[in-house]
C-alpha cells in the first residue's frame, strides 16, 4: 500500500491547479508509504517548483526495504495541517479501525478535505463498507482519490470503470480526473517502478504490449457535493431509478476538465405532478369542445 511515482505526479498536478488551497486535512485508508527511490521523488518535487522540501523530514527512506517513509510529510509539505490514516495494524500512528465494519466514531464524520485509497480497500472483504467509510470521512465538497488494480493485484477484488462510475452516479460525485495506470517492467535509472496514466479506453488497453507490463491500475479523483449519506449504486433500472441516476448522461465541465451526472427519467412526463397533468388535460378538452361548438 503506498504512493508510487504516478500518484505523486497526480497530487503535484492537483497542487499546481490550486486544489490544495482548500485541503487542510487528509486521511489515508491504510498506513500509506512513499514507494519509490528518494532521488526520483526529489526530481518530481523540483519539477513541480516546490520550494519548502526538507530532506530531513522524510526519514527513514529505505524503500523498497523497511522501514519506509510515511506519506505524512509529503502531504504536510503541500500545506496539510492535519494528517491521519486508518489501518488495523496501527503503523505510522494509524487509527486502528477494522474497515470491514461500519465506522462507529461519528466524531470522524465529515472531518477531512481529502480521503485517499491507494491499494487498501481491495484488501477489505466487505469492500462496500470501506467505501462508505471513505464517503463519511470526507467533508462536503472534499476530494476522494481512489487508485486500485484492474489486473495482477494481490487483494480480494479487481476494479474497473463501471464500479467508479456507479459510485459517482449514485452519490452525485463530480469526477475531476480518471485514468488507467500502466505499470511497466522497466525501471527508472534509480530503480523506481515506472507507471503512466492513459485515458479510460479499452482500445488503448488492447494496443498495449502486456508482456512489458506488470499490472494495470485505475485511478479516480472524485469530489463529494453534499452531506448526504452514502448510497449504494445499482445497475440498470433496479432501484437506481429511485436514486435519481437511471438513464444518466455525462455533462462535461470545462474548468477544470471534469464531469458530473445529470439525472434523466425514463419518461419525461414522470417529472410532472399528476395534478398539473389533470389540469392541462381538462383545459385541452374544454378548448376542443368550444372549437367544436363554434364550428357547428
Amino acid at each position: 500500500m503506498g504512493l508510487g511515482l504516478q500518484s505523486i505526479k497526480l497530487y503535484l498536478e492537483l497542487y499546481q491547479r490550486g486544489f490544495f488551497r482548500d485541503i487542510n486535512s487528509v486521511i489515508d485508508m491504510g498506513s500509506q508509504e512513499l514507494m519509490m527511490k528518494q532521488v526520483d521523488f526529489e526530481s518530481l518535487i523540483r519539477t513541480a517548483g516546490i520550494s519548502n522540501y526538507n530532506r530531513d523530514n522524510f526519514t527513514p527512506w529505505n524503500w523498497p526495504e523497511q522501514p519506509r517513509c510515511s506519506s505524512k510529510p509529503f502531504f504536510e509539505m503541500l500545506g496539510v495541517k492535519k494528517y491521519s490514516c486508518i489501518d488495523i495494524n496501527s503503523e505510522h500512528g494509524a487509527i486502528s479501525i477494522d474497515l470491514n465494519s461500519p465506522l462507529k466514531d461519528t466524531a470522524l464524520y465529515g472531518q477531512y478535505d481529502l480521503v485517499t485509497d491507494h491499494g487498501t480497500c481491495e484488501h477489505v472483504f466487505n469492500v462496500s463498507e470501506a467505501y462508505r467509510t471513505m464517503h463519511r470521512l470526507c467533508k462536503s465538497h472534499g476530494i476522494i482519490v481512489i487508485s486500485q488494480g484492474v489486473s495482477n493485484t494481490n487483494g480480494y477484488y479487481l476494479f474497473d470503470l463501471a464500479f467508479f462510475e456507479g459510485i459517482a452516479a449514485a452519490n452525485n460525485y463530480k469526477i475531476l480526473f480518471c485514468s488507467y495506470d500502466i505499470y511497466l517492467k522497466s525501471l527508472t535509472a534509480a530503480g523506481s517502478e515506472m507507471h503512466f496514466p492513459i485515458p479510460l479506453s479499452r482500445e488503448l488497453l488492447d494496443a498495449i504490449d502486456w508482456s512489458k507490463t506488470t499490472a494495470i491500475g485505475i485511478t479516480y479523483v472524485l469530489q463529494k457535493q453534499s452531506d448526504a449519506d452514502f448510497q449504494y449504486p445499482y445497475q440498470d433500472d433496479y432501484i437506481s431509478q429511485s436514486q435519481g441516476h437511471y438513464g444518466y448522461v455525462i455533462q462535461f465541465l470545462p474548468d477544470p476538465p471534469s464531469r458530473t451526472y445529470i439525472p434523466l427519467r425514463d419518461n419525461p412526463m414522470d417529472s410532472v405532478p399528476a395534478k398539473d397533468l389533470a389540469k392541462t388535460l381538462i383545459k385541452k378538452i374544454v378548448a376542443k369542445i368550444r372549437r367544436c361548438s363554434l364550428d357547428a
